[in-house]
């Protein structure tokens, strides 16, 4: 090796010299004076496999978006009407790991909507996540804060998801949702996996305290999970997951039976008065899908897309037909406020506090949504989702094309609209078409 790099320095300078060069060639100057040092090995610094878990101050994140948005509604009856809205939205996040077995996250999103004419502006700001990672001899791994839980496997509707606070929006299945305050256990051996929640959230006694354990099992290419959710007086419930793949196409699958204690159902009283009375109940949620993706060689027909049945067992039969005959006469409800007779303040109010109990009163629904990524190899792309009430078949259909961006503007075109009569959940605001455009400016991640 030596006689190797005796001859590598002989041949550089003798080409050196061949160039005229080696008269004014000082072969130290070519290293300095530092050619070597002695190291010294620093007893507080870390391992070598270490190093890499290691942040120096603070890593921060997120990303960024501003959009406007204009459209023009066509109701079923009446005259067309106009809407534009800015909107400003982003996350932030916070990464800081300053020893390999202790790690401190955060994470919080932000939106800003300014409607037409500037009044009613409207901002909203949330933390997502704020907890700590530690770990005991690098066996049994902690996360104290509030975190989000990754529980269920669905995408459009996941009733197995029972930890996080935040509900997947059929629309943006993708964005975050917010977690709750926890602790989490988990324990890894071999390929399975095994945690254990302790839910501080909304408790104001230490009996309250939600106790949530899961299991997950490794079987090939598919996975199986199983847990349970319990907090006294309040609710069970007991779920499993599944998920698989058979060549291109990725399937999951999700069952929950549980009991929710004073739960709020609409029940006739008598006539056209319907009251909100509070009850025990069992009830089964259910779900399957799939998704799929495509690409030729030619990069002409780059297509994907997902499917998901969803059961929602949630409400029973005499709710379920309360809604439907309110949708039909919006007859008069037991009122919350007993005030006689209401103001237009109450009475926007008691909508409102009744409007989650006019809403996914269905026992079946489809989600599904297909893509089309630069079609024909152009940088035109077309999204088609559509969300449907099975049981009284009504939905909505929402078909965008992205147009090719140009610096940092990347406008989109669109139409949407819903279907179903005026007893149905879709329908029974009344039938309407809406034309969109909207283009995001500035947006990124950082």
């Amino acid at each position: 090796m030596r006689k190797t790099i005796s001859l590598l320095v002989f041949s550089l300078v003798l080409c050196l010299s061949s160039l005229g060069l080696a008269s004014d060639f000082d072969f130290d100057d070519l290293f300095g004076d530092d050619l070597l040092m002695e190291v010294h090995e620093d007893e507080g610094s870390f391992k070598p496999e270490e190093i890499l878990l290691v942040n120096e101050g603070l890593e921060l994140g997120g990303n960024y978006s501003l959009s406007v948005n204009a459209s023009r509604l066509y109701p079923g009856k009446g005259e067309a009407l106009n809407s534009l809205e800015s909107r400003l939205g982003g996350q932030l996040y916070l990464d800081a790991r300053p020893e390999p077995n202790f790690r401190v996250f955060s994470k919080a999103k932000f939106s800003y909507a300014l409607p037409m004419g500037g009044q009613n502006h409207q901002f909203d700001g949330k933390l997502l996540e704020l907890f700590s990672d530690f770990n005991y001899e690098n066996k049994v791994f902690f996360r104290a804060g509030k975190q989000r839980a990754e529980w269920g496997v669905g995408y459009f509707f996941s009733p197995a998801d029972v930890i996080n606070l935040g509900r997947i929006d059929p629309e943006n299945p993708t964005a975050d949702r917010e977690g709750p305050l926890a602790l989490k256990v988990h324990y890894p051996h071999r390929s399975n996996n095994y945690y254990l929640y302790t839910i501080f959230e909304g408790i104001s006694k230490p009996e309250q305290i939600a106790i949530a354990p899961k299991m997950e099992y490794l079987l090939g290419k598919s996975e199986l999970g199983a847990g349970l959710f319990y907090q006294k007086d309040r609710s069970t419930r007991a779920m499993l997951t599944f998920s698989s793949s058979f060549g291109d196409v990725g399937w999951f699958a999700e069952a929950v039976v549980g009991k929710d204690y004073n739960k709020d159902f609409l029940q006739p009283k008598g006539g056209s008065v319907y009251e909100i009375v509070r009850k025990d109940d069992f009830f089964t949620q259910a779900t399957v899908g799939g998704h799929y993706s495509y690409k030729d060689s030619e990069g002409l027909f780059n297509f994907s897309g997902a499917v998901q049945y969803y059961f929602n067992g949630m409400r029973d039969q005499n709710h379920r037909d309360s809604v439907k005959a309110i949708r039909s006469g919006l007859p008069i409800v037991e009122p919350i406020y007993p005030e006689n007779p209401w103001d237009e303040e109450q009475m926007k109010a008691y909508l409102q506090a009744l409007s989650p109990y006019l809403m996914e009163d269905g026992l079946h629904y489809l989600g599904a949504t297909i893509m089309w990524n630069n079609m024909l190899g152009t940088k035109l792309s077309n999204a088609t989702f559509v969300l449907a009430n099975l049981s009284d078949r009504s939905g909505m259909v929402t078909n965008t094309l992205s147009l090719p961006s140009f610096s940092k503007f990347s406008p989109s075109v669109g139409v949407r609209f819903n279907f179903g009569d005026e007893t149905s959940e879709y329908g029974f605001l009344g039938k309407n078409t809406t034309i969109f455009a909207a283009v995001t400016i500035g947006s990124g991640s950082f």
